[in-house]
């Protein structure tokens, strides 16, 4: 089985690349969560030669006395270049020197904009590989990447989108290479898994469970087929080991506690898988609505005749891929939902199943591969759902909405029954009407030309970087870089023409993806 084609990258690449532009324009520029904030701190401190943190955050104390981030270091140390690159504009940008750390966390929150460009790319090229036509890989393409949470992760510093590509690699791979006939394998796809199993355990060890289903492909291939994956998960593991000795000085000691321990799944199986899948605060499908389609998608994968197009050794690694994206999603949703906190907060949806969705996606790629006029109709009904769902997490930042309904500062533990029950479970309360019902009034009062003034006054938190009045004022904000710059008061001229400038850029990177598949439809 060989790699896509020449023209099959080419729209890949044009796709990653308009993507990019869209998430660097709708970009947050800020980081201002926990695990966001620590993990930046930390990258930081790899820089100048160090893993110490400050006491901010999600830290804990090491027995040295110093403070260390209980996350692990996989994304801070690919974030390196943001970091470097982001401290060396703080530095000789006009800031005052109380928002040069803001100024170079916003060039670090792009990170993620990247990341999650590279993951369309990479899941158009194996929708393709495991044989959907071009307009079928697409179309599941732009869903994936307007309709579903990772639009609203791109903005964030969190882990996710790089747990997300970790696990598509490691599913396509594996389904390429895993073969039981070696003259239909491809080698490269062992490499591939390698690769994925390696940035998914890297950025969170709690990834190796579904890593391992993203491998159950290579299980009718020759034990030597699982050389590279197992090399990855190795050197993946080692990294922790180290990281972990260097911090407590055990390489045992995950920084997570109870959290790491069977103690900490005392969720009932039934509340958590109620609670991913359908609940009106976090269910995926509510979420993601064009995951409504996977059913129809994976039969299609299983049955190597059925999904139309694609020559006979695609269809047989569809058939496989199905088998591992099933793997995977049995394995999250089993992992998470006993989970005390099955629903990641505070975040947007069901941030403990976002790197499962590009696995999940393949399936709608196959769902609208052979699709009648009944099944695209859906489709598109789905779609612009998911695209609504998205709009009102993308311009309104979640930690806002959570403050605005008094979700946030935390009122009860996290081991509490009722801990957000409310967010999480009734209908009235939805995340999703509250995010809408914050834009409107937001977008209502910047219509009218009252929009949020940051003056820098009051003591600046620690962590956010800005002043409790400042927060406060925020809440009226749309989360957009752009217009925090403007809120902070810097000239308009140079940061309107940045934006129009990625705007100009963005609408030529889509008319040039747009013509990579026509060209590539043509000769399909």
């Amino acid at each position: 089985m060989s790699g896509p084609g020449a023209a099959t990258r080419r729209t890949a690449l044009a796709l990653a690349i308009a993507f990019a532009l869209l998430y660097l324009v709708t970009g947050g520029g800020r980081i201002v969560g926990s695990d966001e904030v620590t993990m930046a701190e930390l990258s930081r401190a790899l820089v100048h030669g160090s893993i110490e943190v400050p006491a901010a955050g999600a830290t804990l104390q090491g027995p040295d006395g110093k403070f260390y981030s209980k996350n692990t270091a996989g994304q801070a140390v690919l974030a390196l270049p943001w970091t470097v690159a982001g401290e060396a504009i703080a530095r000789v940008a006009p800031f005052a020197p109380a928002k040069r750390a803001l100024a170079a966390r916003a060039v670090v929150s792009t990170f993620n904009a990247f990341v999650t460009a590279i993951l369309l790319g990479v899941f158009y090229l194996a929708a393709r590989g495991l044989g959907a036509n071009t307009g079928a890989s697409a179309a599941a393409t732009l869903m994936l990447g307007l309709t579903t949470p990772l639009w609203v992760y791109s903005k964030s510093f969190m882990a996710e989108p790089l747990e997300a590509l970790g696990l598509l690699l490691a599913l396509w791979g594996a389904a390429r290479a895993g073969a039981a006939d070696a003259r239909l394998a491809d080698r490269a796809g062992e490499r591939l898994a390698g690769l994925g199993v390696f940035l998914a355990v890297s950025a969170k060890i709690s990834m190796l469970p579904l890593a391992l289903g993203a491998l159950v492909p290579l299980v009718p291939a020759p034990p030597r087929r699982f050389a590279w994956p197992l090399a990855g998960i190795a050197v993946a593991l080692a990294g922790h080991a180290l990281y972990d000795w260097a911090r407590f000085g055990s390489m045992m000691e995950t920084g997570y506690g109870a959290q790491a321990s069977v103690s900490a799944y005392s969720t009932p199986i039934v509340v958590g898988l109620y609670g991913l899948l359908v609940s009106s605060g976090k269910g995926v499908l509510w979420f993601a609505p064009a995951l409504w389609l996977a059913l129809i998608g994976f039969v299609s994968m299983r049955k190597p005749r059925a999904h139309g197009g694609g020559v006979p050794v695609r269809r047989e690694a569809a058939a496989r891929a199905a088998l591992g994206l099933s793997a995977l999603w049995i394995v999250a949703l089993a992992l998470y939902a006993k989970f005390e906190h099955w629903a990641g907060d505070g975040s947007f949806g069901p941030r403990y199943l976002i790197p499962a969705l590009a696995p999940g996606f393949l399936a709608v790629a196959f769902a609208l591969n052979t699709a009648d006029r009944a099944r695209k109709n859906l489709a598109w009904v789905l779609a612009v759902a998911g695209l609504l769902v998205q709009v009102g997490g993308v311009a309104i930042y979640f930690g806002a909405e959570m403050r605005e309904v008094g979700d946030y500062p935390y009122t009860r533990s996290l081991s509490d029954p009722e801990f957000m029950s409310a967010s999480h479970f009734d209908p009235h309360r939805t995340p999703i009407l509250e995010h809408w019902s914050m834009l409107a009034r937001n977008l209502g009062e910047h219509l009218n030309g009252e929009r949020p003034r940051l003056g820098g006054g009051g003591t600046p938190d620690p962590r956010l970087g800005i002043s409790v009045e400042e927060q406060a004022a925020l809440l009226h904000a749309l989360d957009f870089w752009w217009l925090y710059a403007l809120y902070a008061g810097l000239p308009a001229a140079p940061i309107l023409g940045l934006l129009v400038l990625l705007l100009g850029a963005l609408g030529f990177a889509a008319l040039r993806a747009r013509a990579a598949w026509r060209a590539e439809a043509a000769g399909a």
